[in-house]
C-alpha cells in the first residue's frame, strides 16, 4: 500500500563554525492517512527537525517527503503546525486569529458567510465559542492552546503538525486537551504527526510511537504499535495491562538509550574552555534576557570544576515545589555556576520515568520514592537524595456530602484528626451495612506520605485501607476535577490543591499531615546514583543553591514575594491568594471562611528540615513492611543508608556556614513540644515530632513498631470469615484493593530487600 505521508531517508546536516554536524540520519518514517504518529526521544535527538522539514520550513540535505505523491519542498497549509506557544496575535479576538487563516486559504472557494461559519464551526470543535470576542490575555494558556489547535483545523491540513503543543499547560488543562485531541482526530479522522516528551501521552494517543535514538546523527531506534482500539477512555486504560506494556517498552527504550548512549554524555557534558554558552535566565524570560555564561561560571564557589553546568530539573507544580523556582528566580542556582531549566512535569510517575532515563537530571521528589528505586531495578535506576526540601504541607479532604454525612453521625469532635477519622468509620459501617459501594480516595503516587499518612489516619479509627475503602492514584493538579465529577469522595494531596478545592466549594479539610505525625518530611531533591557519581561537584552546587533558597523561603517577609511567583502559569498556575492561605499559617478549612491556626503547615528549613535524616528513611520502610509492598525487614539500614546521604548535605550546609545534625538517625514520635537538637557548633531549635496516636518509633527495632499495629498486612495473617465477607456472604476486600494505576503508576514488586 502507498503511504500517505512519506519521510524518505532523510540527513539533516547543519554548517557551524567548527564544521559540518549532522543532525539526523537515513529517518524512514511511512504515514498513512489517518493516524496519529508520535515522536518520542532524548532532547537533541532531532525530533523537531524532522517536524520541520515534513513542514517545509527546512530542507533535508538528503532525502525528502513527499505528500499524496507530491515532494513538500516549502511551507504550505496542506501542512498546519501548532507549536508549544500557542503564537496568537495578540491584538485579535479568538474568533479574528481563526479567522485570519479561514480567509487565507479560503478567500477565493468559500464566500463571506461560509468563512464566518467554518471559522465559529472550528472554535466550536474545541469548546471555544464561548470566547469568540476574548484576545488572548483574556484567556487562559489552554484556552489559548485550543484556539492555536482550532486555526490549524480551520485551514483543513492534510497532516497536522504538532511541536509538545501541551508542554506548558497545567496537568488538568493538558488532560482536557489530551481528550479533546482524540475526539476531534476521531471526528475527522486528521493525520496527525506530534512530538511530546511524556510517554503516557505518546502511548494514549498513538497508533504508533517512534522512538528516536540520541544525536547527533540521530535516526529511528524503534517503532512500536499501540494496538488499542478506539475510541479510548483514559481510565479505562489505566487498568489495561495492554497500555502499561506499551508504556513501559517505551521507557525502557528511553532508558537504554540513557545507559547506552545518554550516560557517557551525562560524565563529559561540560562548557568548553574554548566558547561561550547561554542560557535564558527563567526570572527575565519575558524579557528575552540572554545572559552570557563564560569560563569563570563554571566553577564552584570552592573553584572545582563543575562536571556539568546546565541542568534540566522536573518540579510538580505544589506550592513545596518553591526551592527550585526559588533557587532559579533569586539566582541562587546562578550564583553557583549552574545554568537551570526547570521543567513542570504533570505527575511523579513523569518526574521518576525521566529522571531515570537521563531527560531530567534531577528533580523534587516525594521523600518516599527514591526509597522505592532500591528494590525497583527493573523499572528504574537507583535513586538517591542528600536533601530534604520541606516538611508538612499536605492536608486530608473530604467531599462536602461525605462530610455532611459525617456529621450526622453525631461524634462531637468531628474537628480534630481523631475525631473525623472515627466519623469516616461510622459511615464506612452505615455504607457495608447497606451493600453500598466502598468510597475511594485519591493519593498522588503509591510511595508518597499520602498514601502511607492517609493509612495511619484511617487505620487509626479501625478502617482497614486495603477492605473497606478504594485508594487510587490521581496526580495532585487533577484531584478537584475528581471531587467535581463524584469520582472521590476524599483525597490526601499538597498544596494549593486542597485549599483550591475549598475555595471552589468542592471539600472541606477535615485534618493536615502535621495533625498525623507533626513535622513528618515530604518532598526531596533526588538523583540517580550514577548522576551523583558522574557529577559530584555539580550536585554539590545545587544541593548549596536550594539550600539557600530554603532559607530565603523561611523568612516571613519572603512568602508573599514566593507566592506572586509560584502563581504564575509556567510554575503552579493558581490564584495569589490560594497560595498565601496555606503559605501565611492560617488554613481556610470550608468554603464558608473557616479557617485554623497551622504556622508550621509549610516548613522549609526550620527544625534542621533539610536533614535527609535516615531515621525518616527507615519510617518509610516500616510502613512499605506494614502494608505489604515488601516482605522482610532484613538490610533495610544499608538499604536507607545507600538512598538517603546525609553526608552530602552536611558538606553544603559546612560550605554555607550552616549547623548541621551529627547524627544519621533520632526517634521519631518522642517531642510534644519544641526541643533543642545539639550540633557540633550549636543546638538547633527543633518542633514536635509527634504521632497522633502517642507511638514512637525507633530506628533499630523497625519489625517490633510494624508488628504494634492492629491493622497490617506483615506479619501475613489470615483474614477470618467474619472480616473478609459482608453479612450477605459477599467478599468485601475486592472492591477496597488499591488502585495504583490510574495514574498509570505501575507499582513496584512486592520483594524483599536482602
Amino acid at each position: 500500500m502507498n503511504s500517505y505521508l512519506h519521510i524518505d531517508h532523510v540527513s539533516m546536516t547543519f554548517k557551524t563554525d567548527a564544521g559540518p554536524l549532522n543532525v539526523l540520519q537515513g529517518v524512514d518514517i511511512k504515514v498513512q492517512q489517518g493516524e496519529f504518529i508520535s515522536l518520542i526521544g532524548h532532547s537533541g535527538c532531532g525530533k523537531s527537525t524532522v517536524l520541520n522539514i515534513v513542514a517545509g520550513l527546512l530542507t533535508a540535505t538528503e532525502g525528502g517527503v513527499v505528500l499524496e505523491c507530491q515532494e513538500v519542498n516549502e511551507p504550505g497549509p496542506d501542512r498546519a503546525v501548532v507549536f508549544q506557544n500557542h503564537s496568537l496575535l495578540p491584538w485579535l479576538s479568538a474568533y479574528d486569529n481563526v479567522r485570519l487563516a479561514v480567509d487565507q486559504v479560503f478567500k477565493r472557494t468559500k464566500s463571506k458567510a461560509e468563512r464566518d461559519e467554518w471559522t465559529r464551526h472550528n472554535l466550536e470543535l474545541v469548546n471555544m465559542s464561548h470566547a469568540l470576542d476574548r484576545k488572548p490575555d483574556e484567556i487562559s494558556g489552554g484556552m489559548k492552546q485550543r484556539v492555536g489547535i482550532a486555526r490549524a483545523l480551520a485551514m483543513e491540513p492534510k497532516v497536522l503538525l504538532m511541536d509538545e503543543p501541551f508542554g506548558a499547560l497545567d496537568s488538568l488543562t493538558r488532560t482536557h486537551m489530551q481528550d479533546s485531541l482524540m475526539a476531534i482526530q476521531t471526528r475527522l479522522n486528521n493525520t496527525v504527526m506530534m512530538i511530546t516528551h511524556d510517554v503516557d501521552e505518546a502511548v494514549l494517543l498513538s497508533d504508533r510511537i517512534v522512538m528516536m535514538s540520541n544525536g547527533p546523527s540521530a535516526t529511528i531506534g524503534e517503532i512500536l504499535d499501540v494496538n488499542l482500539e478506539r475510541p479510548r477512555d483514559r481510565l479505562a486504560l489505566a487498568e489495561d495491562p495492554a497500555f502499561n506494556h506499551y508504556r513501559a517498552e517505551v521507557v525502557k527504550f528511553l532508558h537504554e538509550r540513557h545507559q547506552s548512549e545518554g550516560g557517557s554524555r551525562t560524565e563529559t557534558d561540560q562548557t568548553d574552555d574554548t566558547r561561550t554558552t547561554t542560557h535564558l535566565a527563567p526570572a527575565a524570560a519575558s524579557h528575552s534576557n540572554v545572559i552570557p555564561i563564560d569560563k569563570a561560571r563554571t566553577q564552584t564557589s570552592s573553584g572545582s570544576r563543575l562536571e556539568k553546568a546546565r541542568l534540566s530539573l522536573g518540579f510538580v507544580p505544589l506550592t513545596d515545589c518553591a526551592p527550585l523556582v526559588i533557587a532559579a528566580e533569586k539566582g541562587f542556582f546562578e550564583n553557583h555556576g549552574l545554568q537551570v531549566e526547570l521543567s513542570r512535569e504533570s505527575s511523579w510517575a513523569n518526574i521518576r520515568d525521566k529522571v531515570s532515563t537521563g531527560m531530567l537530571d534531577g528533580a523534587q521528589m516525594l521523600a518516599a520514592m527514591p526509597l522505592a528505586t532500591a528494590f525497583d531495578t527493573q523499572h528504574t535506576q537507583p535513586m538517591v537524595t542528600s536533601l530534604s526540601l520541606d516538611l508538612n504541607g499536605n492536608a486530608i479532604t473530604l467531599s462536602r456530602e461525605l462530610y455532611g454525612r459525617m456529621i450526622a453521625t453525631g461524634f462531637d469532635d468531628i474537628d480534630s484528626a481523631t475525631g473525623a477519622a472515627r466519623a469516616l468509620k461510622a459511615v464506612i459501617d452505615q455504607d457495608r451495612d447497606a451493600g453500598r459501594p466502598v468510597l475511594s480516595f485519591a493519593v498522588v503516587f503509591p510511595q508518597s506520605s499520602h498514601n502511607y499518612l492517609l493509612r495511619y489516619w484511617m487505620a487509626d479509627a479501625g478502617i482497614d485501607p486495603d477492605r473497606d475503602v478504594r485508594l487510587i492514584v490521581v496526580p495532585p493538579p487533577q484531584v478537584g476535577h475528581y471531587l467535581r465529577v463524584g469520582l472521590i469522595a476524599g483525597c490526601c494531596v499538597g498544596e494549593p490543591w486542597n485549599t483550591l478545592a475549598v475555595s471552589d466549594g468542592l471539600g472541606r479539610i477535615v485534618a493536615t499531615s502535621y495533625d498525623i505525625w507533626n513535622n513528618h518530611p515530604e518532598k526531596v531533591f533526588a538523583v540517580t546514583r550514577f548522576w551523583a557519581e558522574c557529577n559530584p561537584n555539580t550536585h554539590h552546587a545545587v544541593l548549596k543553591s536550594l539550600l539557600e533558597a530554603c532559607a530565603w523561603l523561611e523568612v516571613p517577609d519572603n512568602r508573599s514575594e514566593t507566592c506572586e511567583i509560584l502563581s504564575q502559569g509556567r510554575y503552579v498556575n493558581v490564584p495569589v491568594e490560594v497560595l498565601e492561605t496555606s503559605m501565611s499559617g492560617q488554613l481556610r478549612t470550608s468554603s464558608v471562611g473557616e479557617t485554623r491556626a497551622a504556622p508550621d503547615h509549610n516548613v522549609f528549613h526550620r527544625y534542621a528540615a533539610n536533614m535527609p535524616w535516615r531515621s525518616h528513611a527507615l519510617w518509610y520502610y516500616s510502613q512499605m513492611l506494614r502494608w505489604g509492598e515488601i516482605d522482610s525487614a532484613e538490610n533495610i539500614d544499608s538499604v536507607a543508608r545507600s538512598v538517603y546521604r546525609p553526608e552530602a548535605y552536611r558538606a553544603a550546609a559546612r560550605a554555607l556556614h550552616l549547623p548541621y545534625p551529627v547524627d544519621d538517625n533520632k526517634a521519631e514520635g518522642q517531642h510534644e513540644l519544641p526541643w533543642m537538637l545539639p550540633t557540633d557548633d550549636d543546638a538547633v531549635p527543633m518542633g514536635p515530632d509527634r504521632f497522633m496516636d502517642g507511638r514512637i518509633f525507633q530506628p533499630d527495632a523497625i519489625e517490633d513498631y510494624v508488628s504494634g499495629f492492629a491493622i497490617s498486612r506483615w506479619p501475613k495473617a489470615d483474614v477470618s470469615a467474619s472480616d473478609s465477607e459482608r453479612a450477605d456472604g459477599s467478599d468485601k476486600a475486592a472492591p477496597g484493593k488499591a488502585d495504583w494505576s490510574v495514574d498509570n503508576t505501575v507499582p513496584s514488586k512486592t520483594v524483599g530487600l536482602s
